[in-house]
């Protein structure tokens, strides 16, 4: 449904431009979505700078941390769950 308004404004917009004979208003109008799109590439480009990201350390860390508490746990002799308890808690 989104896509038909896209549609139905972009076809509206190029309908006035085309129907435009005003150098400056076109010129302001280019103006306008030249600007526009760079403000929309610069809120990307801030979004992707905002994902945090794990490193192969912490990684690494966090497998030889479960690994150290199973074989903990294996020694003391107490239950662990199983695989599938484990994948249910995900």
């Amino acid at each position: 449904m989104a896509t038909l308004d896209i549609d139905a404004l972009r076809i509206e917009l190029m309908r006035d431009i085309l129907d435009t004979d005003d150098l400056e208003v076109l010129r302001t109008v280019k103006r306008s979505l030249t600007h526009a799109l760079a403000k929309v590439k610069q809120q990307q480009v801030v979004r992707e700078e905002e994902v945090e990201y794990i490193s192969k350390q912490e990684i690494l860390n966090g497998i030889r941390e479960g690994l150290t508490e199973f074989y903990q746990a294996k020694k003391a002799g107490k239950e662990l769950p199983d695989a599938e308890d484990l994948f249910n808690e995900l």
